[in-house]
């Protein structure tokens, strides 16, 4: 595949991403110059210069916010971060605490948050409302390379050079996965709807179940480090690329590699984005350049090929790029061959096999048609034998034939065949009713008499004269339960017309259930289920909708009653209430809520954030969370008295600080942020006896102190 069109920056590309609600793509390169290209015509619409040193472009120490908000870029040999307004091109915050290189960075969808993490193996989550930090996520023992937040906010993921992931709820803080199931140090971590992506250092690429930390699935390696990814946007496909200047192709669907060669780039890629409204890839190299890629510009060529008949040249095009199939002429290929198969058939029906092998000709070559056709060729050479005992009506023979051949079943022939066998039989049950000798009826039966298939019917109409009655009353009673158990006693009754009655009655009801269920009627879901479940094929079906309507009634009871651990906790149980306008609305409030509090924090504000946290004080769901707010609401008491000490060596000052950092290890034990505070204070000749293992006590909401150095 080539290039549609090449763009051309003098430095390394450090990151492309696509930004949908400007319709642009969003380039850094490695001097932090940022630029926006348009989609469609790939010109320059804007962009500036962020004066900092040179990033690392193999590093995900820069990023674009989803919807084209900020940037950020992490400061080179600085150990910070420095947060960027597009619209502004001004400098809105720099972000500190890392006690090494920024090495990682991501927003979260709604432009709210910001993750960073660091070779200190320390990652802290940011605020964008006050530039400040909101709380910190599980540390690594090594490097933090990757980061990023789910579709829908709620999660969060790094991955880090020892090789593990860690996986959090930063809603709660409450949930947190460890996992070491990467051979090498991991790279890039990605979340799609329901799924993530983690790739390392050796190639490999892993999917995950995030919302319970386990493997769906590993992906075949590919040659070298994953370098970046992304996919299309039914999330189908994944676009993968490497240190050995390759786009590999993988189906998401199957978890199957399509290609090792879907492209081959001359330069070696840094950064890659998908882009749905054009079906183009753009990728940012190491040598300056951005390569744009018209995925479906093999479309003109499968065109072409359609209209010379060149159908196995046609499939293999669209099995070296299957984005292929989302086109009309595609569709219009597939069309041909379902018309050449029917025609075909036709041609065979009529005894012209050799008119029927020149149909079939130009698909022989395709290895998907070749068997079909190899089948079809093979069942009708006996094809004129079956036609000729149905129409003398030699039945038994004509059925021994098609359970031979399947194929027969298709044919017109076959279909005459059973219009007749329901007028014999539906004449014989007439006969019956009025009391006919059964010599008669026989007579009747006569030409489907040895037909194994038709034989359980035969006899049933002798031996129980009342089956068919019983079996309609059934069904027009809607006793399905009878109804089935009767079936299944006699399985003959499937050929009937009331079993097909029935399959349609019970393909409505469940489209009448799932109807109910979508429109928050479930007392009525329920019951609908209810009677869905005498459905043998649909009793799985009927199980989840009474399940799921059981689940959102009791899931609306806990939320009248403002239930907050039930609540997340039946939504962590059945993750499918999640995307629920009730949990929404839920989730909203509490987003609000501690938003509030992070405002507060700033000011270290504890009265404002009690005030605002009040609702959820109680709740096991959030009480770490909570902790969060308030020790960064204590953090930032102890800063603003250390850079006034360090001002002033006011020994008041000193005193507050003190017993304020005996009392905050107290409340949380000993963590990197103390850490960096003891040593500050050490730097202003202050040392600072702690126990470095002091096991945290709990206090009840109310009463943690407004103010650090307050007794407790």
């Amino acid at each position: 595949m080539k290039p549609v069109r090449i763009l051309n920056i003098k430095f390394p590309i450090s990151l492309v991403r696509y930004i949908p609600s400007k319709a642009v793509v969003g380039v850094i390169d490695e001097k932090n110059t940022f630029r926006m290209y348009d989609i469609e015509n790939f010109k320059l619409t804007g962009g500036f210069r962020i004066n900092l040193p040179a990033n690392k472009p193999l590093e995900n120490s820069v990023a674009i916010s989803p919807n084209g908000k900020y940037l950020a870029v992490a400061i080179n040999g600085k150990h910070k971060t420095t947060v960027w307004e597009i619209e502004t091109k001004k400098l809105l915050y720099t972000l500190g605490w890392h006690k090494g290189e920024v090495l990682a960075c991501a927003f979260d969808n709604n432009d709210e948050y910001l993750i960073t993490g660091g070779a200190d193996g320390r990652a802290y989550m940011w605020s964008m409302n006050i530039g400040k930090m909101v709380s910190s996520l599980p540390p690594h023992a090594d490097y933090i390379l990757s980061c990023g937040f789910s579709k829908n906010n709620m999660w969060a993921a790094t991955g880090s050079y020892d090789k593990l992931i860690s996986i959090t709820n930063v809603t709660s803080l409450n949930i947190s996965y460890r996992k070491k199931s990467h051979r090498g140090a991991v790279t890039q971590i990605k979340f799609l709807n329901q799924r993530m992506i983690s790739g390392d250092k050796t190639g490999e690429l892993i999917v995950w179940n995030y919302l319970k930390g386990q493997v769906l699935n590993r992906l075949p390696n590919v040659a070298d480090m994953v370098i970046d990814f992304d996919w299309d946007e039914n999330e189908d496909y994944l676009f993968v690329i490497t240190k050995d200047k390759h786009v590999y192709l993988f189906d998401l669907n199957n978890y199957e590699l399509i290609t090792d060669k879907f492209i081959k780039l001359g330069e070696l890629p840094s950064s890659i984005t998908y882009i749905p409204e054009t079906n183009s890839l753009w990728i940012g190299t190491l040598g300056g350049s951005i390569y744009i890629f018209d995925l479906l510009q093999d479309e003109k060529l499968l065109k072409a090929t359609i209209a010379k008949k060149e159908y196995a040249k046609a499939y293999e095009i669209v099995k070296n790029n299957p984005l292929l199939k989302r086109t009309s002429h595609y569709k219009q290929l597939e069309e041909i061959w379902e018309k050449t198969f029917s025609a075909a058939q036709k041609l065979l029906e009529k005894g012209e096999s050799n008119k029927a092998r020149q149909l079939f000709a130009p698909f022989l070559e395709i290895p998907s048609k070749r068997g079909i056709i190899q089948n079809i060729l093979s069942d009708f050479a006996d094809f004129e034998k079956f036609k000729n005992a149905v129409i003398n009506r030699r039945y038994p023979l004509a059925y021994s034939l098609a359970t031979m051949h399947p194929a027969f079943k298709d044919t017109v022939y076959y279909k005459k065949m059973e219009e007749d066998w329901k007028k014999v039989f539906n004449k014989a049950r007439e006969m019956i009713k009025m009391n006919a000798r059964d010599e008669m009826i026989k007579e009747v039966l006569k030409p489907f008499r040895g037909v194994s298939e038709k034989t359980a019917h035969i006899q049933s109409l002798f031996n129980d004269k009342q089956l068919y009655d019983l079996f309609k009353s059934k069904l027009v009673s809607k006793q399905f339960e009878d109804f089935f158990t009767l079936l299944n006693r006699y399985p003959f009754l499937y050929d009937t017309p009331e079993y097909e009655m029935a399959i349609n009655y019970g393909k409505k009801l469940k489209e009448m259930a799932q109807k109910e269920l979508r429109e928050g009627n479930y007392k009525k879901a329920m019951l609908l289920a209810h009677t869905l479940e005498d459905f043998p094929d649909m009793k799985d079906v009927a199980k989840d909708i009474a399940q799921k309507a059981k689940i959102f009634s009791t899931f609306l009871n806990y939320l009248s009653q403002n239930d907050i651990d039930l609540i997340e906790k039946t939504v962590y149980d059945y993750p499918f209430l999640e995307e629920s306008e009730d949990y929404h609305k839920f989730k909203d409030d509490i987003k609000k809520r501690f938003a509030m509090a992070e405002s507060f924090s700033v000011k270290g504000d504890i009265p404002g954030i009690k005030k605002a946290l009040l609702p959820l004080k109680d709740s096991m769901v959030y009480k770490n969370r909570i902790l969060q707010v308030l020790k960064a609401a204590y953090l930032n008491q102890l800063i603003s008295d250390i850079l006034k000490y360090a001002k002033t060596k006011d020994t008041s000052l000193k005193a507050e600080i003190v017993k304020g950092i005996k009392n905050y290890i107290l409340l949380f034990g000993f963590d990197n942020e103390i850490g960096d505070l003891i040593l500050q204070m050490k730097k202003l000749k202050t040392a600072i006896e702690f126990d470095a293992n002091t096991k945290p006590i709990e206090l009840m909401f109310e009463k943690y102190p407004d103010f650090i150095w307050y007794e407790f």
